[in-house]
């Protein structure tokens, strides 16, 4: 390797490290900052397609995970892999968007609640292409298994987290919260979140099932958080289509555990 290569995928690795770890300080800095969380800010600015609260300790596992990778990716060994090169950039953007997100959500969520949503959209575009990647690298063992959970994860749940931001900040601008207009648009929103990662999933070679478990999960608790009927119904069908999917394309899938784990 030369001095050049090795001194980028150096630069790479820090920029990986330092943003996972950005993602777990931003939300206690966001909160300190601003005076109140992003639980808070969520509650006053909920839609009907709110998770239940519960839903969120998946960003609990996200951060381990994202940490987790982000260590043995700088390590001396693995700073050359074809995988970290491909995927680091990506995800270290992903990451560190997660920590801006996390304080401008507490800060302007309200006030200006187009700001996090556009940061939101561009993690799922940062992760989106760490994903598209993704699917492109031959397996390489158990080495593969822990940044392609964390990708798979952390672009599932931010699917559904778009989603929700987007309901978020339409109510934050005016939109009502609820009656017969707030369904329709729940209903519509859910049926394209599950269009989406259905088509995400058959489209995928590789760590679907991460994927779609936190797409499932995200959607599931939207159901749990209560009515009206309809967004119950709709969130449910939605869970159910995806996790369907996922079986169909595991059964004619000719590497089921690369498609299932990574």
């Amino acid at each position: 390797m030369t001095t050049d290569g090795a001194r980028h995928d150096g630069l790479r690795a820090a920029a990986v490290l330092a943003a996972a770890v950005a993602q777990v300080v931003g939300s206690p800095l966001g909160s300190a900052l601003a005076g109140r969380g992003v639980g808070a800010v969520s509650d006053e600015t909920g839609s009907l397609i709110t998770p239940a609260g519960y839903a969120f300790s998946i960003w609990g596992v996200i951060f381990a995970g994202s940490l987790a990778w982000a260590v043995y990716q700088a390590l001396p060994a693995q700073r050359g892999r074809t995988l970290h090169r491909r995927t680091g950039w990506p995800l270290a953007a992903a990451f560190a968007g997660n920590a801006a997100w996390e304080i401008a959500f507490p800060l302007v969520g309200v006030s200006v609640p187009l700001v996090p949503l556009v940061l939101l959209l561009c993690i799922v575009a940062a992760t989106a292409v760490a994903w598209a990647r993704l699917q492109d690298l031959p397996v390489e063992g158990l080495g593969r298994v822990l940044p392609a959970a964390v990708t798979g994860l952390l672009l599932g749940w931010v699917t559904v987290a778009a989603a929700v931001n987007a309901g978020q900040a339409g109510v934050a601008l005016g939109a009502p919260a609820s009656g017969t207009t707030a369904q329709v648009w729940a209903v519509v929103v859910l049926a394209v979140v599950a269009l989406i990662a259905s088509a995400l999933v058959l489209a995928a070679r590789d760590a679907a099932g991460p994927f779609a478990l936190a797409v499932v999960w995200g959607l599931v608790a939207v159901a749990v958080a209560g009515p009206p009927a309809p967004v119950v119904v709709a969130a449910l069908a939605a869970a159910s289509a995806v996790a369907v999917t996922l079986v169909v394309r595991t059964v004619v899938h000719r590497d089921p555990v690369s498609l299932l784990v990574g």
